[in-house]
């Protein structure tokens, strides 16, 4: 049971207006927890749901190479909530059940490229604050623009904020979207 209360029924227009749009672009999935966790600060979710329309759909950044970054992080965090959510998003780009089970072990897989290995390792160095940054930065040069690399730091940070706001308010993965989280995500 998540720290907050949903809210599950809009008490202002804007709010009902807020929940129409997001049930239109959710696939399927409705009006997600995440959000009537934050509809008890209706500005706060506005601002932040119009960040996320820009990260996930007018980035130069290959939607792949996202996905990658996303659920690495996720992984490593181990919030089961946002890596479901994203299972479906990668797969809708291209990223596939093998790569997938394979992601704990990315360094290692065949399943990989050069360029999503790097972007792998930067995610992790990036999720948990090393040394390495930097200098993984500088080989992302060699495959990424300078727009694209930021992109994808801002993506990573933005995501690890959302890992930071889900396990400590509880929010309960959705229904439809358990049948995304893979049988070999540890509880």
């Amino acid at each position: 049971m998540p720290a907050v209360t949903l809210v599950e029924t809009p008490k202002t227009d804007e709010l009902r207006e807020f929940y129409e749009r997001i049930e239109r672009v959710s696939g399927g999935m409705g009006v997600l927890n995440v959000f009537k966790v934050m509809a008890h600060s209706p500005q706060l979710m506005q601002s932040w749901w119009g960040m996320m329309a820009v990260l996930l759909a007018r980035l130069e950044l290959d939607p792949r190479l996202r996905e990658l970054a996303i659920l690495r992080l996720f992984q490593v965090k181990r919030t089961a909530y946002g890596f479901a959510h994203h299972v479906r998003i990668g797969k809708q780009v291209g990223i596939t059940d093998e790569q997938i089970a394979a992601l704990d072990a990315y360094a290692e897989s065949g399943l990989f490229s050069e360029v999503d290995k790097l972007v792998l390792e930067y995610t992790d160095s990036v999720t948990t604050l090393d040394d390495a940054s930097p200098r993984l930065a500088t080989a992302l040069r060699e495959h990424l623009s300078e727009q694209e690399l930021v992109e994808l730091t801002f993506c990573i940070a933005n995501w690890n904020m959302m890992a930071h706001l889900l396990p400590p308010l509880e929010i309960e993965l959705e229904e439809p979207a358990q049948e995304f989280l893979p049988d070999s995500w540890e509880a």
